[in-house]
């Protein structure tokens, strides 16, 4: 019988690499997206849509899913990366700004896991995608930055809760896939602050997180996939160069 897995965020950039992936393994993908899915048509892949940023959308999704078979792995992939400059400036602008970053990283990663107590099959694995900044803060980005380290936190809280039911581990990605928007200033200089000094793309991710779902002793453990820029050394980004 083929394995299940859900993947949250599935519909576009690493969350639909993942599914295709997947997919091309013979496990049966449950895949959920926002607004847009661009994944294809397959016998094994089924789709659901919610907005996660909206609890009470997360919500629905959570009775949908109490509905499913049981599965062997869970991705909580879906992420909000909002600058806080284009959060508002008003009180209310920036309670809506926060609200979605903690809304789409903790509460709704809770509470699909919650709504899956029960629907676990023996030798089960979670991998939750984290960033290296839920370490390292970006002032520009204190939304994205504060909620993905609770994101991680949460994360080894339940690596704890669910030790010999599921194990539960972290990846912590860098900056390992450029966007189209990306000019090739803004790439040479990312890349100039890392160890692996070329762009890495999602597939580094794909690995890590086949690693992280098949072995069975590795459990709570926090995984920095980012081609070494957490590590690098970062004087040039913090003191003038004369």
């Amino acid at each position: 019988m083929s394995k299940r897995i859900l993947i949250t965020g599935a519909g576009r950039r690493l969350g639909k690499v993942l599914a295709l992936h997947f997919l091309q393994q013979d496990w049966q993908v449950v895949g959920h997206y926002n607004t847009v899915s661009e994944l294809p048509d397959h016998d094994s892949l089924s789709l659901l849509q919610a907005n996660l940023a909206d609890t009470a959308d997360t919500l629905r999704l959570c009775q949908q899913l109490q509905h499913q078979p049981a599965f062997d792995a869970v991705i909580h992939n879906a992420s909000c990366f909002v600058p806080d400059a284009a959060g508002g400036h008003t009180p209310a602008e920036q309670a809506a700004h926060l609200t979605a970053h903690l809304n789409v990283h903790i509460v709704a990663p809770a509470l699909i896991t919650q709504c899956l107590e029960h629907q676990w099959n023996a030798g089960a694995a979670m991998v939750v995608l984290a960033d290296i900044y839920a370490d390292l803060p970006n002032q520009r980005f204190s939304a994205y930055c504060s909620s993905k380290a609770g994101l991680q936190n949460w994360a080894l809280s339940m690596a704890q809760r669910l030790a010999g039911r599921v194990r539960v581990n972290v990846i912590q990605p860098g900056p390992i896939q450029f966007l189209p928007d990306h000019d090739d200033a803004y790439r040479q200089r990312v890349l100039s602050q890392s160890l692996v000094p070329h762009e890495l793309g999602y597939g580094a991710i794909i690995k890590a997180c086949d690693y992280l779902l098949d072995n069975e002793a590795v459990t709570g453990s926090v995984m920095r996939v980012d081609g070494g820029r957490f590590v690098a050394n970062r004087y040039d980004q913090i003191f003038s160069a004369d």
